[in-house]
């Protein structure tokens, strides 16, 4: 090979050098921008928020969903539109005990709200909707817990995406698509978000030694806050609930209808077994009761459920049809821990029988109230 040819194959792998050099620079340079922007822009963004506040609930991350909504507004907020109109319609209420119970729920909002942190954190954390252990469990404060937050959608309702976000300076709109799951009715939910980032300062002191004297000067420290974006409400929650109301009221009315005589002929069996049971119980003669228990009113629960399974269950019934399975299998269950005290003479068993129908009762007079509220809302009046 000449020097020529040489030279020219030198020449061009140094061009081709250049060229690879320059497109890695470019490369790392347009990368580098990039990480500065996401880390420097698009972190700060409200965008960004709820992206990862929908990734923190996927990832079961309580601290990091925490950062990205202000739960104790967010639950206070829905709280009113939840309970703002509960007693509006209810004609066997009179006017003084309808404004007695709308303040009782103003008073005791605190602690709903603080119930409703947990329950939603629990969620976050487990998987599982659960009622907290302490004053909101059963009803201490004369509230059903588990039938409002039945009411309020929570526990289903999924996200199916995020719409659109609009910025608005230190606030922002984003509009989240759900889909209540009975249903399957769409909805897009609107959440406002605020920014809670800046820079904060604190005025301090500063130590020197100086020529073996210490020496105390003033300071002033400076600190990025860096919590960026947070939901603080849902805008249009009372929307939401009002739009799917009648909707799962419906498939609540056709259960109900569906199911009257099965409830109205076992009732009337109930009763005239308890009377019977009454007689049974004067006569001190245990052996009797105890098979009065396993081979009559047992069974009747048994009969009654299996004549309640067969009824179609439309999908906003659920609920209501889960409770009235859970209520039968409690009664029954209350009624084999009474038998045991009988036939043993057994305390613990006669305590727990008496615990269990204490859960019964609850069931029950949460079916009632279902029932009742089905009941005052068909005769909502017509809107315009």
């Amino acid at each position: 090979m000449d020097d020529y040819t040489w030279n020219k194959k030198i020449r061009a792998r140094r061009r081709r050098r250049k060229i690879e050099r320059v497109l890695v620079l470019s490369w790392l340079a347009v990368a580098l921008s990039c990480a500065i922007w996401y880390y420097t822009s698009y972190t700060k963004t409200p965008s960004y928020a709820v992206h990862e506040l929908l990734a923190a609930v996927e990832a079961a991350d309580v601290e990091d969903f925490n950062r990205r909504v202000d739960l104790t507004a967010v639950t206070t907020r829905a709280y009113d539109d939840l309970t703002g109109d509960l007693f509006k319609y209810d004609t066997q209420i009179s006017t003084s005990d309808r404004q007695l119970f709308e303040n009782f729920y103003v008073l005791i909002r605190p602690q709903m709200c603080q119930g409703a942190v947990k329950v939603i954190n629990t969620r976050v954390a487990t998987g599982e909707w659960t009622l907290p252990e302490e004053i909101l469990k059963g009803r201490q404060l004369g509230i059903d817990y588990d039938l409002l937050l039945e009411r309020s959608l929570i526990r289903h309702t999924s996200v199916t995406g995020v719409k659109n976000i609009e910025h608005l300076g230190e606030s922002a709109v984003a509009e989240i698509n759900v889909v209540e799951d009975f249903s399957q009715t769409p909805f897009t939910l609107k959440v406002t978000l605020e920014n809670f980032g800046g820079i904060s300062w604190q005025v301090g002191s500063r130590t020197f030694e100086l020529f073996g004297e210490t020496i105390k000067f003033p300071g002033l420290s400076f600190t990025l806050d860096d919590n960026g974006w947070k939901i603080v409400s849902v805008d249009n929650y009372k929307e939401y609930l009002e739009t799917l109301a009648p909707v799962l009221q419906r498939d609540l009315d056709k259960y109900i209808d569906a199911a009257a005589e099965i409830v109205y002929r076992y009732n009337e069996i109930f009763r005239a077994e308890q009377n019977e049971f009454i007689v049974l119980q004067r006569t001190g003669d245990g052996e009797r009761v105890v098979s009065f228990i396993k081979e009559k009113i047992i069974p009747t629960l048994e009969e009654r459920q299996r004549e309640l399974n067969k009824v179609s269950i439309p999908n906003g019934a659920r609920y209501l049809a889960n409770l009235r399975h859970q209520s039968t299998e409690t009664t029954i269950r209350a009624w084999q821990f009474y038998a045991q005290g009988v036939a043993e003479n057994n305390s613990v068993a006669f305590e727990t029988a008496e615990s269990v129908h204490k859960q019964e009762l609850i069931l029950d007079q949460r079916i009632d109230e279902i029932i009742r509220n089905a009941a005052v809302a068909r005769n909502l009046p017509e809107l315009p």
